[in-house]
C-alpha cells in the first residue's frame, strides 16, 4: 500500500508516491496550477501517469498547501484553487486526508539533516542550539514562514502566516518603496516585496513604471541580475535586504537559535548574488540584540522536492495526527 503526497504553491503543484514502509519518493511529477481549474483535476491528471498497480493502491493523501489550512475550506494563496476537504475525500475516493501549510512541510523536510546534506548551502556561519526552534522561510509566489520546536516525540511545527506581517522599512529606499506601493493599496505586508511578484514590484518602483509598462517578470529580472550590474541587480539587492530584516524579526520573536533555512523557489536561483547583497548585514543588525543574531547560522535549501518530503514526514508527526480527516 502506498500514499500520495502533494505540494501546492501559487504557481506549481508537485505530486509523488511514497511507500508506507519508508519515506522515499517515487513517480515525482510537477504540474502548473494555471493548467487546471482545480486541485482535483490536477490530481486526476497525475493519477493517469501512474502505473495501474500503484494507482489502485493509493488511498491516503498528505497535502501541503500555501495558505491557512485549519478550516474545512482551504483558499490557496496566490492561486485560483479552492479546496474543500470533505469534498476532496469523496471526489478522490480517499481513506484519509492530511492537509498542512506548505511551509510547515518545508520545515519538516529540513529538520533532520539541516546543514549536513548536499541539499544545503551554508550562507552564514554560526553555532546552532539544538534545543531551540529552527526557522524556515522563503520567497516564492508568496513568502512562506514556519518554525519547528524540538520535542522528545518529534518536532512541533508552528504554522502561521509570517509572510503577511506588516512591512517595516529600514532605509530611505525602502521608505520610498513603501510610499510607492501605498499609492496602489492600503495593506502593505512583507511578501509584497519578498517574493517573485514582490521582485517585480521592486523593479517597477526603481524603473518608475506604472500599470505594467516596461515591466519584467521575476525570472527575467533574475537572469539579468546574475548577468550584470544594473537596475535588475539593484532590485534583487533591495529584496534581499528586506528578507534579512524579516528573518531577524522572526528569529528574535520565536527564539530560533538553532538557525534559519531559506527555502522557496526564488532564492536558490539568485544564490550567487547573496554574498554581495545586504542580507548578511541586515540579518545581523538588531540593535541591542545584534550579539544574539551574530551566532545564528543560515543555510539555503536547494532541494526542489523539499515540500513533498515534508508532506511525507507530516504523516508520521504526532503533533499533526489530529489533522487527519478520515472517510
Amino acid at each position: 500500500m502506498s500514499v500520495i503526497v502533494a505540494d501546492v504553491g501559487g504557481t506549481n503543484v508537485r505530486f509523488a508516491v511514497s511507500s508506507r514502509k519508508d519515506s522515499s519518493l517515487h513517480h515525482v511529477v510537477y504540474l502548473r496550477c494555471a493548467d487546471f481549474d482545480s486541485f482535483e483535476s490536477a490530481y486526476e491528471a497525475f493519477l493517469m501517469r501512474l502505473p495501474d498497480e500503484v494507482r489502485g493502491t493509493s488511498k491516503t493523501l498528505s497535502l501541503a498547501v500555501a495558505g491557512p489550512v485549519n478550516d474545512e475550506i482551504v483558499e490557496v494563496s496566490n492561486n485560483h484553487w479552492r479546496i474543500a476537504k470533505r469534498h476532496l475525500i469523496d471526489r478522490l475516493a480517499l481513506e484519509g486526508l492530511l492537509v498542512i501549510n506548505d511551509f510547515t512541510a518545508q520545515a519538516l523536510a529540513q529538520y533532520g539533516d539541516v546543514g549536513a546534506g548536499k541539499d544545503h548551502l551554508q550562507l552564514l556561519d554560526g553555532v546552532a542550539v539544538p534545543s531551540a526552534p529552527l526557522l524556515v522561510i522563503g520567497p516564492g509566489t508568496g513568502l512562506g514562514v514556519s518554525a519547528l520546536v524540538p520535542l522528545p516525540d518529534g518536532p512541533f511545527p508552528i504554522e502561521g502566516e509570517g509572510g503577511n506581517v506588516r512591512f517595516s522599512p529600514q532605509t530611505e529606499a525602502e521608505r520610498k518603496l513603501d510610499v510607492y506601493l501605498r499609492e496602489q493599496t492600503d495593506d502593505i505586508v512583507v511578501e509584497n516585496f519578498v517574493s517573485g511578484p514582490g521582485l517585480e514590484t521592486i523593479y517597477a518602483f526603481l524603473a518608475g513604471t506604472r500599470g505594467g509598462e516596461q515591466q519584467l517578470s521575476a525570472e527575467r529580472i533574475g537572469v539579468a541580475a546574475l548577468a550584470e550590474d544594473g537596475m535588475c541587480r539593484q532590485s534583487v539587492n533591495l529584496m534581499f535586504g528586506i528578507l534579512g530584516t524579516v528573518m531577524a524579526d522572526h528569529v528574535l520573536t520565536m527564539g530560533c537559535w538553532r538557525g534559519v533555512v531559506i527555502a522557496g523557489g526564488v532564492t536558490p536561483r539568485l544564490a550567487p548574488l547573496i554574498a554581495s547583497s545586504p542580507l548578511r548585514e541586515r540579518f545581523r543588525a538588531a540593535g541591542p540584540m545584534s550579539h544574539l543574531l551574530a551566532k545564528v547560522p543560515v543555510w539555503l535549501s536547494t532541494d526542489p522536492d523539499a515540500g513533498l518530503k515534508g508532506a511525507r514526514a507530516a504523516l508520521g508527526n504526532p503533533h499533526l495526527s489530529h489533522r487527519m480527516v478520515a472517510r
